[in-house]
């Protein structure tokens, strides 16, 4: 099956059942199916070609899933673009996909035709609004408009990239991953599966999607098909994403840990009616299991935990709804800490820096192996080879399994410290911190140490109206953790940066204290 088959089936089984909500705009299967052909037809029109990539730099929308199936019926590559994106950055991500159409926010406008001699004369340029018409852009409606709405030919077959997503950049430049359709289809049946979603599904998007995550949920849920409710990124309110939920009955929603979070610090949670959620899934970062119990108390739902990586498909592992108790025995208590087990096609090792497999409890890097995994990096053979050898994807991932199968995710490789030649992962020491009265949010980074090589530094976001000193925080460590992964300072800051999809950069925190490092 191909991408644009569950659409077309869609259309002829559900053409009635809505499809998408998204600020005002609402369209049917039936609807969604037309306006996809005619944009895909429109296309090829204008001479986009099988393999062509299609740009995208946009803001969640409708526009978005329309076209990500138009380029599933042409047989154009997706290639989103993160959109918070910087002159260089997006000069960088136009160099090495060279896309033969490019889609483009009105506010986008200066930056794309700044860098317009730059990119291939072949481009087509699109604007998503109809105000938003330079002399070098055609509108994104007059495209559709041109084109019929007979489904499109072209020959797309199983084995064909359907998409392109970014890695986050953490070691070098972003890569783009490339995925099948049948890779992208075979995901969406493990989360239909693993995740048990059902026909009548009110799906709210709250990542950005040019996120692999915006491909995850949005082909599983039309798989279904269910209804996706499509919410413009941005700063995450609590108060406006509770009220969506009471408003739009909405059933389930994919956070990372600090979206939830922030949903816990909105006064009196309990006045919003939310008895129709029925799934809250946390993916992105692990959630300190501090945090995750106050949620499991506080929310009138199950809650499911993913691991994937851009690279994996992205869905790799699941701690499963029945899993999760905050009352529960010390053993299943632990077990929250934990990423669940392998979903069903994947293999899952942890092997040592010489790729024997560890034993169960110890640390190693994670590797998995499944048919839905990436085919490789675009352009990029040599890194392929280094993350893809014998079949198997190096995650770079530090983790561990125990007895029972359930898979712990240590930390990021580049995010472990050694002090005094002792490895020591930060999010053990986070774990601590999150049980502190005082502390919201916290960060453990290392630091250089001329005696010890590097030293343990807690960074500590504190609740409205508590107090803490560094002092009480050490001390606090010192009580729940040996001698040598107690924090040796402490800062308060006001806020933590984090990416769009509310991950904490550490990355940016380093930089911080090299800077300042340099400066002294």
């Amino acid at each position: 099956m191909r991408v644009g088959d569950v659409l077309l089936r869609n259309a002829n089984k559900f053409p009635d059942k809505i499809a998408v909500v998204s600020e005002g705009f609402t369209e049917d299967y039936r609807m969604l199916n037309k306006r996809v052909n005619r944009l895909a037809n429109g296309l090829v029109a204008k001479g986009l070609s099988k393999g062509e990539r299609i740009g995208v730099l946009l803001h969640n929308g409708h526009e978005f899933i329309e076209i990500y199936f138009a380029a599933g019926k042409t047989g154009g590559i997706f290639c989103p673009y993160n959109n918070h994106v910087k002159m260089a950055e997006l000069r960088y991500f136009l160099n090495y996909s060279r896309p033969g159409v490019l889609f483009f926010d009105k506010e986008y406008e200066e930056l794309i035709g700044s860098l317009k001699s730059e990119i291939i004369p072949a481009t087509l340029f699109v604007c998503i609004q109809s105000e938003c018409r330079p002399v070098f852009a055609e509108s994104y409606e007059s495209i559709m408009s041109a084109g019929s709405e007979e489904e499109p030919g072209g020959g797309v077959q199983e084995d064909d990239v359907m998409s392109m997503f970014f890695t986050a950049g953490t070691t070098g430049r972003p890569k783009g991953a490339l995925h099948t359709h049948r890779h992208v289809i075979l995901n969406a049946l493990t989360g239909v599966i693993e995740l048990k979603v059902d026909y009548d599904e009110k799906v709210m998007i709250t990542f950005p999607m040019y996120h692999v995550a915006g491909e995850d949920n949005l082909m599983r849920h039309t798989y279904m098909p269910n209804t996706i409710y499509v919410r413009r990124e941005g700063n995450f309110n609590g108060v406006e994403v509770l009220k969506y939920i009471q408003n739009n009955g909405i059933t389930r929603c994919q956070m990372v840990p600090t979206m939830i979070h922030s949903l816990l610090q909105v006064p009196d949670l309990h006045r919003f009616d939310l008895k129709s959620l029925r799934l809250i899934i946390y993916t992105g970062a692990p959630m300190p299991v501090q945090l995750l119990k106050d949620s499991l108390r506080a929310f009138p739902c199950s809650f499911a935990q993913l691991y994937g990586q851009t690279e994996s498909g992205p869905l790799t592992t699941i701690l499963r709804p029945e899993e999760h108790r905050a009352e529960a025995t010390d053993e299943r208590l632990a077990r929250l800490a934990s990423s669940g087990k392998s979903v069903l096609d994947y293999e899952l090792k942890i092997v040592d820096q010489k790729g024997l497999e560890t034993q169960p409890g110890e640390v190693g890097e994670i590797i998995l192996k499944s048919e839905a995994m990436m085919l490789g990096y675009w352009e990029m053979p040599q890194e392929t080879k280094d993350k893809i050898r014998d079949g198997w994807l190096y995650t770079g991932d530090l983790g561990k399994i125990d007895e029972e199968g359930f898979v712990y995710i240590v930390e990021r490789k580049n995010d472990m410290l050694i002090s005094g030649g002792v490895n020591i992962y930060p999010r053990e020491i986070e774990e601590v911190l999150y049980k502190h009265d005082a502390v919201l949010e916290a960060a453990v980074v290392g630091f250089p140490d001329d005696h010890w090589g590097e030293a343990v530094k807690a960074i500590i976001v504190l609740k409205d109206g508590a107090s803490a000193n560094a002092q009480e925080i050490m001390d606090f460590c010192g009580e729940h953790l040996a001698g040598y992964k107690r924090p040796r300072s402490v800062e308060f800051w006001k806020e933590l940066p984090k990416s769009p999809q509310g991950k904490i950069l550490k990355r940016v925190i380093k930089e911080v204290f090299e800077k300042s490092r340099k400066m002294n």
